[in-house]
């Protein structure tokens, strides 16, 4: 058969809710957890995601990777445990393949919720939570299109990997925890050194108070909780 008559390649592995899959185990400190993943990334097709107002916009597929910012922040829920985690009220933002939320539920986290603008994001999230016997919901919202789901609970630990890749973002952030996070809480932020972060960690000392530790891979972690 001409190469122009041929179809895709064949995959001999695990198929997910959008395409080919392969299993990933990731090495966790209290274990290790197997995710189903994109097998290419590369060949994900872009998003349709509709904002509030209507309006239709391709993005690519940046949730099909797992990446080092992911990767940190989940083996950060992962030392915290159940000792710190069980009946915890979870949220993630942009979560994406939804290590962290995962890790979250396994140490007893409840409820759990991660939500992503990516309705095949969280596709993959709620088969990865079903195929490891997790409790994690899961809602295609976005946190800078005010989504009123995000603001339905208040959250005791707000998770956030790599979100603050631009200024829309960083506003959108700042407006949204302060509705959705309750007197206690405290937001877990894993970033890979984006040049937002510094300054939104700036603009919100009034509300937050922070401390910053270095996770592997070039990824900072930003513990925050909120003022009195």
């Amino acid at each position: 058969m001409p190469d122009s008559e041929a179809g895709p390649p064949a995959h001999d592995g695990p198929y997910g809710p959008t395409g080919p899959a392969v299993l990933e185990r990731i090495d966790l400190p209290r274990g290790p957890l197997t995710i189903l993943r994109p097998a290419d990334p590369d060949a994900v097709r872009f998003d349709a995601v509709t904002h509030a107002e209507g309006v239709e916009e391709l993005h690519p597929p940046h949730w099909a990777r797992l990446w080092p910012s992911a990767r940190g922040l989940a083996a950060t829920v992962d030392r915290a445990g159940p000792g710190r985690l069980a009946g915890r009220r979870v949220l993630e933002l942009g979560c994406g393949l939804g290590l962290p939320s995962l890790v979250a539920a396994r140490a007893g986290a409840v409820p759990v919720v991660a939500t992503d603008r990516s309705p095949a994001a969280v596709a993959w999230v709620a088969a990865n939570a079903r195929r490891s016997g997790l409790r994690v919901e899961t809602a295609a919202a976005s946190f800078d299109d005010r989504d009123p789901l995000l603001d339905a609970t208040r959250w005791d630990l707000v998770l956030a990997s790599d979100v603050l890749y631009g200024a829309a973002a960083a506003d959108a952030l700042t407006e949204l925890l302060p509705r959705v996070t309750s007197r206690r809480a405290a937001v877990w932020l894993a970033d890979p050194g984006r040049p937002e972060t510094p300054r939104w960690l700036a603009a919100n000392k009034d509300r937050w108070i922070g401390r910053t530790r270095p996770l592997p891979d070039g990824v900072d972690l930003h513990v925050l909780r909120r003022r009195p």
